[in-house]
């Protein structure tokens, strides 16, 4: 019995030290995993407090383990870089509004002042102030075109993802303005034209193609030809505007969907310089890659749409009127 004994005794001896050091490793453990734990929510906070200190570019630190604290800094990170871009956008349009509308308000201005010193009759005082509407006339359609822009990107217009003929747009659209083409010399034409339906808002993209055909015809000379084309491949559209006039130079073509951006050449023609800024936006709605080239001569503005996997193609029926805003 006494062998039992010892062997209880031992068995004992060495469960408690098991258990001993179980709960001693689970403490550490603990210990360490909630330094850890601290440790990233200290970086959140710091984060968080470099942000609120004015540095958006500040971000979270992502150790790429993928556990729930990863997931989370990863979205977190996502959203101030989308709060950043935001604020960049809106600081550029706050100078570009106020470098841009500053010359047509004082021209406005300007205007009213010479009538007040120098109308000597009835008529002069008519005539200026129908040039003072006209003028701002111009002011309010190129704030339209900002507010439109704004909720675009903000989110502000609900989203539409309703089946859409793409080609039936640029049909519709190529039909529209070939007559406007040939009054100023110029040609227009679609030379390959795929069916392609894409899930988006049927308006806008209608808006979007009449800024872009009506910006090739009006920053062209004449004799230009332009041309609107769709090929639809696995799973993506490309539309495809191009003309063989002077083009971009390279140096400006990132620059060209910027608010109120104009190159020097197309400053003594009519615009407001928001109509591709316009196009980008309803481009990035609907998640389309838009990128510019060199057509060798001439322009080539390319956007990438996705097709979405089963989707019908529903009766196009007309395309809403639109009033395009152009630059280039």
């Amino acid at each position: 019995l006494e062998w039992i004994e010892d062997a209880d005794e031992a068995i004992f001896h060495a469960f408690s030290v098991a258990v001993l050091v179980t709960l001693g490793l689970g403490v550490a453990g603990g210990a360490l995993l909630s330094v850890a734990f601290l440790q990233r929510v200290d970086a959140i906070s710091r984060t968080a407090e470099a942000i609120i200190a004015g540095d958006l570019a500040s971000r979270i630190p992502v150790r790429g383990t993928g556990d729930d604290l990863d997931r989370l800094s990863d979205t977190l990170n996502r959203m101030l870089g989308r709060i950043a871009d935001l604020m960049e956008g809106l600081r550029q349009v706050s100078n570009d509004i106020a470098h841009d509308l500053r010359t047509p308000l004082a021209r406005l201005r300007q205007r009213l002042e010479r009538v007040r010193a120098t109308a000597a009759s009835t008529d002069d005082y008519a005539v200026a102030v129908d040039a003072a509407l006209a003028e701002t006339d111009t002011l309010l359609e190129t704030f339209a075109a900002l507010l439109r822009i704004a909720q675009i990107e903000g989110g502000a217009r609900p989203p539409v993802r309703d089946p859409v003929e793409l080609h039936v747009i640029v049909e519709t659209v190529v039909e529209a303005f070939t007559p406007s083409a040939e009054e100023d010399g110029k040609v227009l034409v679609s030379p390959r034209l795929d069916p392609a339906v894409v899930a988006g808002d049927r308006e806008l993209l209608t808006q979007m193609l009449v800024n872009l055909v009506e910006n090739a015809i009006r920053h062209t000379p004449a004799g230009t030809r332009i041309e609107v084309a769709l090929a639809a491949g696995p799973g993506v559209a490309r539309l495809t505007i191009a003309d063989d006039g002077p083009g971009v130079p390279a140096e400006e073509r990132g620059r060209i969907f910027r608010r109120f951006y104009r190159l020097e050449r197309s400053r003594t023609t009519d615009g407001s310089g928001l109509g591709l800024s316009l196009v980008k936006a309803i481009a990035d709605r609907h998640e389309a890659t838009v990128s510019v080239t060199d057509n060798g001569p001439g322009l080539r503005v390319s956007l990438d749409f996705n097709l979405r996997d089963g989707l019908s193609a529903r009766p196009a029926g007309e395309c809403p009127p639109v009033t395009a805003q152009h630059s280039r």
